[in-house]
């Protein structure tokens, strides 16, 4: 199931805010070696202040976060503009209301403390259908992103997988790429051809009215 909230109402769901930063930090600093910002146990920029919205895959029977992903409009700061920019060959001077900034993508790859390769599969799929749905509602149409070697195959899997515009070696041990994911109807039937799931998986897709107003 994926919850969905915005940055302005983080104060209301103290418990999944504090385990999506932590899980951001375990994955971003400690499994990924970028250079982030950890304070507290929490990775946390910016451009959390500036009122994105958060989609949070929560595990069904404990209600953990299990991965998690936030949404942002190019029509203001991303970090595409304002921190990648610098790494890249490549302008980063989108500004459209139908483009949004995917960012900080993770996952928890472990459930009960063990990893577990159904669970990675089954909450990338859930985040991925979940992120194409509320693209959809949105108008969005194209949806950028940065993310590793990794990601990169995890994407492809699902179904929805980005065009890659640049690379860089400069953000930490391995390559990094920036990516265009095209949305469509065709892009969320591919993701549910190849996962199963045949409904929404958002549990209230009616915030996502106010999230755009």
């Amino acid at each position: 199931m994926i919850r969905m909230f915005q940055g302005r109402d983080r104060r209301h769901y103290p418990r999944e805010a504090n385990e999506m930063f932590r899980l951001r930090a375990r994955q971003f600093r400690d499994r990924l070696g970028w250079k982030v910002n950890v304070q507290a146990g929490w990775e946390i920029d910016e451009y959390d202040d500036m009122n994105p919205l958060y989609l949070v895959s929560l595990d069904e029977q404990t209600g953990e976060v299990r991965g998690s992903l936030r949404f942002l409009p190019t029509t203001g700061p991303t970090m595409m503009k304002g921190c990648f920019d610098k790494y890249f060959d490549v302008p980063f001077d989108v500004e459209s209301p139908l483009i949004w900034e995917c960012s900080r993508f993770c996952i928890e790859p472990t459930v009960h403390g063990k990893v577990s390769g159904s669970a990675l599969r089954q909450t990338t799929f859930e985040l991925m259908h979940g992120g194409c749905e509320v693209v959809l509602m949105a108008g969005v149409e194209q949806v950028l992103g940065i993310f590793d070697p990794f990601m990169l195959r995890v994407y492809r899997r699902t179904g929805w997988g980005p065009e890659i515009i640049a690379s860089t070696d400069e953000l930490g041990p391995n390559v990094v790429y920036f990516g265009i994911w095209d949305v469509s109807e065709a892009k969320l039937k591919s993701i549910r051809d190849r996962s199963g799931l045949t409904g929404s998986v958002l549990e209230d897709s009616s915030l996502l009215t106010k999230a755009v107003a």
